[in-house]
């Protein structure tokens, strides 16, 4: 049995980042210690960065596991990471703190971000300025990968991109090597000893990102280091703490979980994910190894079964039918023939939520065990694979007898996958945005109208709950429900024992 505490330092304050993995842990009667959500600032506002090195101090003992962001320590989240204007030396004085934690004989099992270029024009979630450049310095941005790859750059391509004002390409540019020279500096903690383990991951990148040009100057260094089995590079951001879980529990007990891998449309593996830059394939696999997992042809103890786009879509394009079923045909077959492995579905056909014949097919499953399935379908390919291999890891060392399961709690995180991912991402969510807009509320964001939003996303909720507990055999009811960063792209929510007095 697992019986040492880990002390989770999270990216940030959402429910996806934080709860899910505390959910997780609960379920598998870990004990995890965590700051108070308080400390850890609110999507732009940054936290107080010395309170929370001060309670690191005062919290970690020795024996501890720590699965850390290095994103939250230094820069004081995702977003403040975008954003700040810290210097390098700043930030390597926070990031020292790891070396004094070390010497308490924990082990430390950290994460960092390669910052992103979005590719439109909003200030969301970036500097002012993107939302007048932000497309302009996305394509500054390709140049510079060509560059780094050593393509050459001509001259009059550069001189359409000197709309954008000098004084924003010069702080652009000081974040990215900030940013570079911080990573560098991480690496080197992992050769060193003091990191245990190092999920790098790229947030938002494709093929001609700079994200996926700095991150092969990374794995080069990683390479030359010799530290490759210590240090995972891949496409994600917000589950990736998920997997640091998973492969705290693997390498404490001693297990290396065997993974098979199948897809609902196998021509197909090879495609790039939207908001990624390597193929599903490839994605699949480093994502399992960053778990703690390996992959298998054949004699695995976890399936996971990968419902794989055919082409780039969001969950809201989807059609209502289709002509060719051969997909969830053989989606399907794959599950009859699991032979009492542990399954992990992987719903990454469309961006931002999920498939909606796959998840009411899978729900009238009478035959599925959902304490050795599970579920997940959310935001990019790389943060559902994440969630399901670390899911799927949980249950499987469950089933050995190496975790003391909650049995009730590990299916009511699977009913919050569903209502989160299928009934409001893939379709409450389209009508929220319209009566929201109605309502003088501007897309995405709720704020003007944040406690009708609520009521009605809640009120829209109930005709998906029947299927639901019906699925997982439990009773439940929404507990509480909000919007992380007060805006309509993902949901927070609780669910708890159905009252017996419920109507």
């Amino acid at each position: 049995m697992f019986a040492n505490r880990i002390v989770f330092l999270p990216v940030d304050e959402r429910f996806c980042t934080r709860d899910y993995f505390l959910l997780l842990a609960r379920a598998a009667n870990i004990n995890v210690v965590t700051p108070p959500k308080s400390y850890l600032g609110a999507k732009k506002t940054p936290p107080d960065i010395r309170r929370l090195l001060k309670w690191l101090e005062e919290t970690v003992l020795p024996g501890d596991y720590l699965v850390i962001s290095v994103d939250m320590l230094v820069h004081g989240g995702l977003i403040p990471s975008r954003l700040s204007l810290d210097t390098l030396d700043t930030l390597f004085e926070r990031l020292g703190l790891l070396e004094e934690l070390k010497k308490l004989d924990v082990k430390i099992y950290a994460t960092t971000t390669v910052t992103r270029t979005p590719f439109y024009n909003s200030a969301e979630e970036e500097p002012d300025y993107w939302q007048y450049f932000g497309l302009d310095v996305y394509d500054l941005s390709r140049l510079l990968a060509r560059s780094f790859r050593g393509e050459r750059v001509y001259r009059s391509v550069i001189e359409k991109l000197k709309k954008i004002p000098t004084h924003f390409v010069t702080d652009y540019l000081m974040r990215r090597i900030r940013n570079r020279k911080l990573v560098s500096s991480v690496i080197e903690l992992v050769d060193r000893g003091i990191i245990d383990f190092l999920n790098l991951v790229l947030d938002d990148n494709s093929k001609e990102s700079i994200s996926l040009a700095e991150s092969e100057i990374h794995r080069a260094k990683v390479d030359s280091l010799g530290i490759n089995s210590k240090v995972s590079i891949h496409a994600g951001a917000d589950e990736a703490t998920l997997s640091l879980l998973a492969r705290v529990l693997c390498e404490s007990l001693g297990e290396i979980p065997a993974f098979e891998v199948r897809y609902s449309s196998p021509d197909y593996k090879e495609f790039i994910p939207p908001y990624e830059g390597s193929p599903l394939c490839e994605g699949i696999r480093n994502h399992i190894e960053a778990a703690g997992g390996r992959v298998f042809e054949r004699g695995g103890e976890i399936l996971l079964l990968a419902n794989n786009p055919e082409v780039g879509l969001d969950s809201a394009q989807q059609l209502s039918a289709f002509e060719d079923s051969s997909s969830y045909d053989r989606f399907f077959q794959e599950i009859e023939k699991a032979d009492g492995k542990i399954i992990g579905i992987a719903d990454v056909k469309y961006t931002n939520g999920a498939d909606n014949y796959l998840v009411e097919e899978l729900l009238k499953r009478r035959k599925l065990n959902w304490l050795e399935t599970n579920y997940s379908a959310w935001n990019t390919a790389g943060n559902t694979l994440g969630t399901v291999c670390a899911h799927s890891i949980v249950q499987l060392l469950g089933r050995k007898g190496l975790l003391n399961l909650d049995q009730s709690l590990l299916k009511r995180l699977q009913a919050i996958f569903f209502l989160e991912h299928w009934a409001f991402q893939s379709n409450i969510r389209k009508e929220l945005l319209i009566e929201a807009e109605k309502r003088g509320a501007k897309p995405w964001t709720v704020i003007p109208v944040e406690p009708w939003a609520e009521e009605f996303v809640r009120r829209k909720l109930d005709s998906y709950i029947p299927p639901v507990r019906k699925a997982l055999g439990i009773e439940f009811e929404i507990d509480r429900l909000f919007f992380p960063w007060h805006r309509s792209f993902e949901l927070g929510l609780s669910v708890v024992p159905r009252a017996e007095n419920y109507p």
